[in-house]
């Protein structure tokens, strides 16, 4: 009975503690689909990845490697979709500045100039196709390549574009560099100190790559790839 008891009170404890620690972070979700190499020819499928500080770091699905793509094709481009509006409170050149600075971001990591990415008006013809839309219980979503839609949550998500967010508030460009680097074919990361960490607390700012980061991207379009012509005969 002691036991018992005992037991019931530790599940009470763990229940209360994950009350109060999820309010303090926020998800993004990577939507893949998977390649034609895995479940037959042509067919496609989409899950989600997420957690929380304190709680699971993943919802339990697999992660397949061969899912996530890449371009191959550059300059990647990107744009925001005709029509979009952006939330409530936020200047749109501003959000735009933003969007910009985060692909240079990724941009600069990669040692190669082929590796680049043009931002084009209208971006419904975009590789990359960002607008803002409700999305509950998430602040973005990110598809992998060659999909590629990218959407920020509008709903229930309080943006911020200052230079310290408050505390009930998401740094845009922390959350667009981790959407981003979902929609170039990187899976999140386990590393709490990256960028591509699947979950980000309000209040706080992720606006560096982090050396995982950046080795992962360079292996997916770097490495991946010969860089050294060979040496012509005499």
């Amino acid at each position: 009975m002691a036991m018992a008891t005992n037991f019931c009170h530790q599940l009470l404890g763990a229940f209360l503690t994950i009350l109060v620690l999820q309010p303090l972070v926020v998800k993004s979700r990577l939507m893949k689909l998977e390649s034609p190499r895995n479940h037959g020819q042509g067919q496609s499928n989409c899950d989600s990845l997420g957690g929380g500080v304190g709680g699971p770091t993943s919802d339990g699905l697999l992660h397949n490697t061969l899912s996530s793509g890449r371009w191959y094709n550059f300059p990647v481009t990107y744009g925001f979709r005709s029509g979009y509006v952006v939330p409530s409170g936020l200047d749109p050149q501003v959000v735009t500045t933003v969007i910009d600075v985060a692909f240079g971001k990724w941009k600069a990591a990669i040692p190669d100039p082929q590796f680049a990415f043009q931002r084009i008006t209208p971006g419904d013809n975009a590789n990359i196709k960002i607008t803002f839309a409700p999305l509950p219980g998430y602040y973005g979503y990110g598809y992998y390549p060659p999909n590629g839609n990218l959407s920020l949550d509008n709903s229930h998500t309080s943006w911020s574009t200052k230079p310290t967010p408050a505390g009930n508030e998401v740094d845009l460009l922390s959350g667009v560099l981790n959407t981003i680097g979902h929609t170039l074919g990187l899976e999140d990361s386990t590393d709490p100190t990256a960028v591509m960490y699947p979950t980000l607390k309000y209040g706080s700012i992720k606006r560096n790559l982090s050396p995982d980061d950046i080795s992962r991207i360079q292996n997916l379009y770097y490495y991946s790839r010969p860089h050294l012509e060979l040496a012509k005969p005499l």
